[in-house]
């Protein structure tokens, strides 16, 4: 298995975008700056970040360091955690050269009691606002009786008469604090000057792990203290969660909804470069080298020449494989390619088509999975039971991809030892590539037993004396709710096919997910967090607004969303008032993709919980998609209700009148 930290090594071929930054910060002319290095969690900004300050350490003019906010957390105040950082990293840079020592010596000391009196003031929240913000200073002046004491307290190398002596020297005023601003950075550049530092670099990692007020604290103390000639800053963050910390800090500003938070990260950060997601040949090349450093040692001889053959590889190979087995074999003589190094490849093959989609491109989600992958067969293997690899990596896409569906195979398989009827009926390619094509199959297909009836017949008038290829009104409600989704429909048809194999100790090994799938299992990202936190709200423009913002997210984050609002759904002891049955229908109006999955949520609920509103809004979120068969056999079921006879006539009124393609 693989560490979940940042990789020392290049395997996602990000290179380029080392090289861009490095380039920026390389131009003296564009000094001072601000990099944002955008991504998602999970998508390499750390190894990234590493690889750029690797480049620029070789200069000796050129010092870097790093800034880990997240570790900050909790800490009185970002902005001079940030600032006293830097001091004491100039201070480490020139201990060895007395000269420069006693140089800088006074600068140090003159910048760090510039520094205690901000912490001191903060600690007060008596200039926080004003020193950061610019706006009106709240007037007033400083009681001394006890505030020294008080402060003293909380910084534990100053006694009360140091404290109240900083405290008499803070700037009353807007116009003195601004004043007092502009002083610390000429003096900040004096210093980086003195201590013959041309160019200083400060990477800025997990920022987005931040609590809101210390990321605005330290992006502030960047633009406010510390943006001076020959400085460059380079953040890696998701600028979406940055944007919503700034509507957080900033409520009571106009637009705060909709604007303000995009406009402050363009204001603090001159050159954005967003990491972009995995596509289908970077996931499987991702996955082949980190097989490639497993089986073949990560400080052998042949994995650096796998390396450095994929460093060398140009920008004509965008769309190939930067390694593979045909690449294997030509790096490596035939003896020294481990059989087991093929088998993986080969299993990297097979799961990356369905991967990359489903896992949204993210790196360190593909890691996971391969890790569970890996750690999963080694328990088997102690529990001593026998798996084929192919077939939990299959039954694990499904997992990641799609737990609902994953959740419903799961109680099909224990119901019919171990081999659902289900999987036989469906791994058919002939029906995999036939069925969606029917119109007829998707628009009349229903709960009308006489239509059944009439349908049936033609059929076997049409196929008499012939194989008759199944049609949907041969299949279960839960095997048309798949074949309506497109990511399941490949998922079915991929190999290895299920219908013979004994699914029983695969779902065993899964025991851990299946216990927690009731709590989504999919994580939620800033994004995705943001936007249900949204449909949740009381208030219905808040609320529009996070229908709107559903579609930006990518896909597997509106699938978590969809999954945490399906939790709701279930635990809901009513869907009528104040359950987010509402929500849920809305959302379907934004992100169509997911009526299939809604479909199958609503299969899954007893009956007594539907409301009469519901089999209306299913037909509206369904009607002319793929999923109009299986919602209109939903229906159906619920026309012949014995549970809730008012919900079996508001049913039957929706099945009464023309549905789209009938």
């Amino acid at each position: 298995m693989w560490s979940d930290n940042e990789a020392d090594v290049d395997l996602l071929r990000y290179a380029y975008l080392a090289s861009g930054v490095s380039r920026i910060v390389g131009s003296k002319h564009l000094l001072p700056t601000t990099v944002g290095v955008f991504g998602d969690w999970g998508s390499g900004k750390s190894s990234l970040l590493k690889m750029i300050q690797k480049d620029l350490e070789v200069e000796p003019e050129v010092m870097c360091l790093t800034f880990d906010g997240w570790l900050f957390e909790g800490y009185e105040d970002a902005k001079t955690a940030l600032m006293g950082t830097i001091l004491d990293a100039v201070q480490d840079r020139v201990k060895e050269d007395a000269t420069l020592r006693e140089k800088v010596s006074e600068r140090l000391k003159d910048l760090r009691q510039r520094i205690d009196w901000l912490r001191l003031a903060a600690m007060t929240g008596r200039f926080a606002i004003p020193v950061l913000t610019g706006l009106p200073d709240s007037g007033g002046g400083v009681d001394p009786s006890g505030m020294a004491g008080d402060i003293a307290s909380g910084a534990n190398t100053l006694t009360p008469a140091d404290a109240q002596g900083l405290l008499d020297k803070v700037p009353k005023g807007e116009e003195n604090l601004r004043r007092n601003i502009r002083e610390f950075r000429e003096d900040f550049a004096k210093l980086l000057a003195e201590a013959k530092i041309k160019t200083l670099v400060v990477f800025i990692d997990d920022l987005d792990r931040c609590m809101p007020d210390t990321i605005i604290e330290t992006l502030e103390a960047i633009k406010l203290f510390l943006f001076v000639p020959g400085t460059a800053f380079v953040l890696g963050a998701d600028e979406r969660l940055v944007e919503y910390a700034v509507r957080l800090r900033f409520p009571e500003l106009p637009n705060a909804e909709i604007e303000v938070g995009r406009n402050y990260l363009e204001k603090l950060v001159q050159f954005p470069m967003r990491i972009p997601p995995l596509n289908t040949v970077e996931v499987q090349s991702y996955a082949n080298l980190l097989f490639a450093q497993l089986d073949l040692g990560p400080d052998s001889n042949d994995y650096k020449k796998v390396c450095e053959a994929v460093a060398r590889s140009g920008a004509d190979s965008v769309s190939e494989l930067s390694f593979d087995l045909q690449a294997a074999r030509s790096l490596l003589s035939e003896t020294s390619v481990p059989p087991q190094l093929e088998l993986d490849l080969d299993l990297a093959a097979q799961v990356a088509p369905m991967l990359a989609p489903g896992l949204g491109g993210n790196p360190r989600r593909v890691k996971r999975f391969l890790n569970t992958l890996l750690l999963r067969m080694a328990l088997a293997e102690d529990r001593g039971l026998e798996l084929q690899r192919q077939v939990l990596a299959k039954l694990m896409m499904l997992e990641y991809v799609r737990p609902g569906f994953f959740k419903k195979l799961a109680e099909l398989q224990a119901n019919q030892g171990g081999k659902p009827n289900e999987l036989v009926e469906t791994h058919l390619k002939e029906h995999l590539g036939s069925e969606s094509d029917d119109p007829k199959a998707n628009g009349r297909e229903g709960s009308d037993e006489a239509s059944k009836s009439r349908s049936g017949a033609r059929s076997r008038s049409k196929t008499e004396g012939k194989p008759r290829t199944p049609t949907q009104e041969d299949l279960s409600a839960d095997v048309r709710t798949w074949l309506a989704d497109d990511w399941m429909r490949k998922w079915l048809a991929s190999e290895p096919t299920l219908e013979a194999i004994d699914l029983r100790p695969y779902f065993y090994v899964a025991h851990d997910k299946l216990g927690a799938l009731d709590g989504s299992p999919l994580k939620l990202t800033p994004a995705a967090v943001e936007v249900l936190n949204r449909l949740l709200s009381d208030q219905g423009a808040t609320r529009r607004l996070g229908l709107n913002r559903s579609e930006q997210l990518n896909a597997p984050e509106a699938n978590a969303v969809f999954q945490a609002l399906a939790e709701r759904i279930r635990r809901s002891e009513t869907l009528g008032p104040g359950s987010p049955q509402v929500v849920l229908f809305e959302l379907l109006e934004h992100r169509p993709e997911l009526v299939p999955q809604l479909v199958a949520l609503y299969e899954s609920l007893p009956e007594p919980k539907i409301t009469l509103e519901t089999p209306g809004l299913l037909r509206q979120v369904a009607e002319g998609t793929p999923s109009a068969a299986a919602a209109r056999g939903l229906i159906g079921r619920w026309s012949r209700s014995a549970a809730k006879t008012e919900l079996a006539g508001a049913a039957e009124t929706i099945l009464d009148r023309p549905w789209e393609g009938s």
